[in-house]
């Protein structure tokens, strides 16, 4: 992660697009807490995906959506109170990078924060927030880097994390022969949460009804008689939904 360059400051900051317009509340808020912060309140790098050459996914998703952010720790904005959010700007996150992206007020005025400073932070996607979750606030093994979108809530819950994968250029200059790019593709890993506890999810039938011993007969019904593919994020979905609904 390359060192913090910019302030925090977010003055008279706009959205480009309708669905990315901040709020009157949001505006209210920066103006009054100044956000211009002292040396210990530097959160701002520049974003790393505006100056990389790469081919391939690296976002989560490239369009922008309206959402919030909670850091883990409080930033103190001169002349205002401590704060350990942000709400309503435009966030994308970038996987490969590992930092999500605000743009304050044009989409040439983009900066990021780094995935370590940030607690949670939620995109309004279809009408619906959805929750990307610090991976540090699950205790594992081998933590996984990033972040977990929250994909199922209740008393088992089901989370993704993507990272990404790469591969380097196989470009030989001497028999001019190979792929002179380097190529990114992103990849799915999907846990489960149970008392506490997180688990690496098998995204087929063996690993579901593993997972799901304590109704395995029903669960093994209703992968029966439905059409499901579980490697479908959205089916997955489905199969967790169901789950929740017979504990």
């Amino acid at each position: 992660m390359k060192s913090i360059l910019f302030s925090f400051c977010l003055l008279g900051a706009t959205a480009a697009l309708a669905q990315t317009q901040m709020t009157n509340t949001t505006k209210d808020w920066i103006s009054s807490n100044g956000m211009s912060l002292h040396p210990a309140g530097i959160i701002w790098s520049v974003a790393s995906g505006e100056k990389a050459s790469v081919i391939g996914e690296t976002y989560l998703d490239t369009v922008w959506a309206k959402g919030n952010v909670k850091f883990y720790t409080s930033v103190q904005p001169i002349g205002g109170n401590p704060v350990d959010s942000i709400v309503g700007l435009a966030l994308r996150y970038n996987v490969h990078f590992d930092e999500l992206e605000v743009m304050l007020g044009t989409y040439k005025d983009v900066k990021a924060v780094e995935s370590s400073r940030i607690k949670n932070f939620t995109l309004e996607k279809n009408g619906k927030s959805v929750l990307f979750v610090n991976t540090k606030e699950y205790a594992a093994e081998k933590p996984a880097k990033g972040f977990y979108e929250v994909l199922v809530p209740g008393k088992v819950q089901l989370l993704l994390n993507q990272r990404t994968s790469v591969r380097k250029p196989t470009y030989n200059p001497a028999m001019d022969i190979g792929d002179k790019h380097e190529r990114i593709t992103m990849n799915n890993e999907y846990y489960l949460v149970r008392n506490g506890k997180l688990s690496k999810l098998s995204p087929n039938k063996k690993g579901l009804l593993t997972a799901m011993g304590d109704q395995a007969d029903e669960m093994s019904r209703y992968l029966k008689s439905n059409d499901l593919d579980l490697k479908n994020k959205n089916d997955l979905i489905r199969v967790f939904e169901f789950y929740n609904s017979r504990l």
